[in-house]
């Protein structure tokens, strides 16, 4: 038998329970129209290809792009695309086309001693960075920069044993034919590694950019559309796929994940 204490429980009061209700339908109809609003978002991205203008020679957004450059993302981005790369080729002469200020020649010189890495961008405001990124690297001997277009990459044929690009291919006016390009200019055995977004990334890193473009980056990027607008002239896995399979490089394979997907392989000896 329970003792007697001759005291009551105590008993919520009727406004508790009404105020506690309330708040579960508030923060209910909020998760429901934040779905909601995330869902129309979704639905209306670009499923076509719309070509992006960066508009680099813009020092306004290329001091943007610089800014951006360092964030942790984007280090990370470089560790990957670096560790990827050098797993193919430690020695010989590297390229990274689209090279922009500089940051992943640096990354790719520092990963492989065994590397002499040349960067190659047109934008000249890109080149000014990369050449002051350089100076302050400690790494001088082993890099380089160039003005040059992917569509005539200034080297001889079978001149290059590594051909790297990040978050360029998209730009490409003829991807086709500066795949094309890279088959030239490698050597027997070279290896490529083009890395870029996938338009048919998954929903959950659409809405990321899409938040990013509006609320996050600097004023010179919302200005052009950066980063969704990269999104928008990205390629599917699909079509990536079929580039590679009209060009003349050999060895290749799609890879990706539900943001990124690369061009790459080795050029058979």
């Amino acid at each position: 038998m329970k003792a007697q204490t001759g005291q009551k429980e105590p008993v919520p009061e009727p406004g508790a329970t009404t105020r506690a209700r309330q708040r579960i339908v508030f923060c209910g109809g909020l998760a429901a129209a934040v779905l909601f609003a995330a869902w129309r978002v979704y639905s209306r991205r670009s499923r076509e290809r719309v070509v992006s203008h960066e508009g680099l020679d813009d020092p306004d957004v290329a001091r943007a792009f610089n800014r951006v450059a360092t964030m942790p993302q984007m280090r990370l981005l470089r560790w990957f695309v670096a560790r990827r790369a050098v797993a193919m080729v430690q020695a010989g002469q590297a390229v990274d086309l689209g090279c922009g200020p500089g940051h992943l020649v640096i990354k790719l010189a520092q990963a492989a001693p065994g590397l002499q890495v040349t960067g190659v961008d047109l934008s000249d405001e890109m080149l000014v960075e990369a050449g002051r990124y350089a100076r302050r690297s400690g790494l001088e001997d082993r890099i380089d920069f160039r003005k040059g277009d992917v569509a005539q990459i200034p080297f001889p044929d079978g001149s290059l044993d590594l051909v790297v690009s990040t978050l360029s291919l998209h730009h490409w006016s003829d991807p086709v034919g500066a795949l094309d390009e890279i088959a030239r200019v490698l050597r027997p055995g070279g290896a490529f590694l083009i890395f870029d977004l996938r338009r048919d990334m998954a929903a959950p890193f659409y809405l990321l950019l899409w938040f990013a473009t509006r609320f996050v980056v600097p004023g010179a990027l919302r200005r052009v559309k950066e980063p969704l607008g990269s999104r928008d002239a990205a390629f599917t896995l699909q079509e990536a796929a079929h580039l590679a399979a009209q060009s003349h490089l050999a060895g290749w394979r799609v890879t990706h994940s539900p943001l990124w997907l690369t061009i790459e392989g080795m050029e058979a000896k």
